[in-house]
C-alpha cells in the first residue's frame, strides 16, 4: 500500500556562545505517533494555513528557491511559512516578521535550506522534510509544545557524542545535519555554508544490481540517482524510534 508523503519543515536553531555554536532541540514525547522519544529540530508537516499564507521574500527569485527546495513557488512558499509557524508554536519565538499589507517577511539570505531528506518507503508514516536554519539571540526561544517533554542548547559536537553513547535517541537525518554542523564555530558562518551548499532531496533506499548485490543508499527522491552509495543502514524507524531491522 502506498504511504502518502507529507510535506514538512523544520528550523535547526543556532546561537553563539563563547565555547562555540549550540543549537536548540526537542525531545518528542513518548505519546507522538511519530518518532516518540526523538531528539529533532523545532518543526512538522506544511497545513492548510500555511498554503494560503502571503509571503514576501526580501531577496532571491521564487523559482530558484523553489527548485533548490525540490518545488514550486506555491511549495516553497507554504514551507517557509511552515517552518515559521513551527518554531513559534514549539520554540515560542518569532524567525520573521510581517509588512504592512500584513504579508510574512523572509529574507533567505538569513533563514537558509540547509538539508532535505525523505522518510525511507518502508515506513508506515512518510515525510518530505526541508531542514532551515535560523541564527537567534533571543532570550525567549523555550519549549512552548505539548508534543515534546524537554528541550535543551545543545553544542551540535555534544549532542553526537550523546547519541553515540546510546543517551540522546535521534534520527539520521538529525545526525547528519549536526555533524555537519560540529564543524563551525560561530553561527554566521553555518548559515553562509548552508546558503551556498547544494541542497538535494535524500532518499534512504534499498538498491540491487549485479555488481554490489543488496545494499543501502542515499538516491535523489524526485530522479532515483544514486548519490552515495552503500552507506550505513539507518538505525532508527522514523515512525515509532525503535531500530531499524534489515528485511
Amino acid at each position: 500500500m502506498t504511504v502518502e508523503v507529507r510535506d514538512a519543515a523544520t528550523v535547526v536553531l543556532l546561537r553563539d556562545t563563547a565555547d562555540g555554536i549550540e543549537t536548540f532541540v526537542l525531545r518528542r514525547a513518548t505519546t507522538m505517533a511519530f518518532a516518540p522519544r526523538m531528539h529533532v529540530f523545532p518543526g512538522g508537516r506544511v497545513d492548510p494555513v500555511d498554503v494560503q499564507e502571503r509571503v514576501r521574500f526580501l531577496s532571491g527569485v521564487v523559482d530558484d528557491l523553489a527548485a533548490r527546495g525540490s518545488t514550486d513557488a506555491g511549495g516553497i512558499t507554504a514551507l517557509y511559512s511552515c517552518a515559521v509557524r513551527e518554531v513559534a508554536e514549539e520554540a515560542g519565538v518569532d524567525i520573521a516578521s510581517r509588512d504592512d499589507e500584513g504579508r510574512l517577511v523572509i529574507d533567505p539570505d538569513l533563514l537558509p535550506l540547509i538539508d532535505h531528506w525523505v522518510t525511507p518507503e518502508t515506513e508506515a508514516h512518510r515525510y518530505d522534510v526541508r531542514f532551515f536554519a535560523a541564527a537567534v539571540s533571543d532570550e525567549r526561544v523555550r519549549l512552548t509544545t505539548t508534543e515534546a517533554d524537554e528541550a535543551m542548547w545543545i553544542a551540535p559536537g555534544r549532542a553526537i557524542e550523546e547519541f553515540e553513547s546510546g543517551r540522546m535517541a535521534m534520527l539520521p537525518p538529525t545526525e547528519s545535519v549536526l555533524r555537519r554542523l560540529a564543524d563551525f564555530e560561530r553561527a554566521v558562518d553555518a548559515i553562509v555554508d548552508a546558503a551556498s551548499r547544494t541542497v538535494v532531496p535524500l532518499l534512504p533506499r534499498v538498491i540491487t544490481d549485479d555488481v554490489y548485490g543488496r545494499r543501502w543508499a542515499l538516491v535523489h527522491d524526485r530522479t532515483g540517482e544514486v548519490i552515495v552509495d552503500r552507506v550505513r543502514m539507518p538505525h532508527t524507524r522514523e515512525t515509532d524510534g525503535l531500530p531499524m531491522e534489515e528485511e
